[in-house]
């Protein structure tokens, strides 16, 4: 009988032995899985240095404190406000001139293009048009205020809100600018008496009156040969600029240490030196 009992217990202690080795060459082997699994999850996934987006706040801001000046594009629909520093503020949607073309006459309903000022801000929230659509007097139509420019030969033309924010972003209006209520709104207090404002044309405005769009008047202007003048440089000596949003002919020629005159003169091909458009490229020198 002892000598079953202590051959049931060799037997036991062999099985525990076993049983301890076997447990121990599994977590052997599967080691190096995991090691593997660990290695390529940290080889695919980009560190969070790649994955890193530019903050809106990391972009240079304007100084709202310090406003310069307002610039409309009836090319982009935008009307944007720089600082004293030349650096956007903001930059909002806008409405213009149902009618292509720069403002001639009473009534054309196109919106005028060149240098203005702000001539007066009015309270407007209470005033009343008839847009001649049958519908009679609409309440509302301009927003909280109306931005009155100085558009010599030209008056009653302005910046303002809408009845109708649908048409932001289309050639809508009688000849003023729209825009969102609450965009006029952020722009008001930011705006002053006397502030230059820039109303820019578009290819299409240019086309509607009869000139060459900004790619024509640029390659024109290249490929034209200087005129027999003892002021006008060879063309070894030609340097371009091009216009960006903003840009004046008087702000180019200053810019570029010549006058507006000479900046008429090398640019020949240029039906209106004062009517230039994005990306358009003009001589300077």
């Amino acid at each position: 009988m002892k000598r079953i009992i202590a051959l049931i217990i060799i037997i036991l202690s062999a099985w525990g032995i076993y049983e301890i080795a076997t447990a121990s060459r599994g977590r052997e082997d599967k080691q190096p899985l995991l090691a593997d699994t660990a290695e390529t999850t940290s080889a695919e996934e980009p560190s969070a240095h790649e994955t890193e987006t530019p903050k809106e706040e990391d972009t240079p801001k304007g100084d709202a404190s310090h406003p310069g000046r307002i610039v409309i594009s009836k090319q982009s629909m935008t009307l944007t406000l720089f600082d004293v520093d030349e650096r956007v503020i903001c930059r909002f949607p806008i409405a213009c001139g149902r009618n292509l073309g720069n403002k001639s006459r009473v009534g054309d309903m196109k919106t005028p293009e060149g240098d203005f000022t702000v001539q007066q801000i009015q309270p407007a929230s209470t005033w009343t048009h008839d847009f001649g659509d049958g519908k009679g007097q609409i309440k509302g139509c301009y927003g909280n205020w109306f931005i009155r420019l100085k558009t010599p030969p030209h008056t009653g033309i302005g910046i303002h809100g809408t009845h109708d924010p649908s048409s932001i972003g289309t050639r809508a209006t009688e000849g003023c600018i729209r825009l969102h209520n609450a965009d006029l709104d952020s722009l008001k207090p930011m705006v002053r008496v006397g502030m230059p404002v820039r109303i820019e044309t578009s290819d299409a405005d240019r086309k509607q009156d009869g000139e060459p769009s900004a790619e024509q008047g640029a390659n024109n202007g290249e490929s034209r040969q200087p005129t027999a003048d003892a002021d006008t440089d060879t063309d070894a000596d030609a340097v371009w600029y091009t216009v960006v949003s903003g840009d004046t002919a008087s702000a180019i020629a200053a810019r570029n240490g010549t006058t507006l005159k000479r900046l008429k003169k090398l640019n020949p091909s240029v039906a209106n030196i004062d009517r230039l458009s994005l990306g358009q490229r003009i001589r300077v020198k």
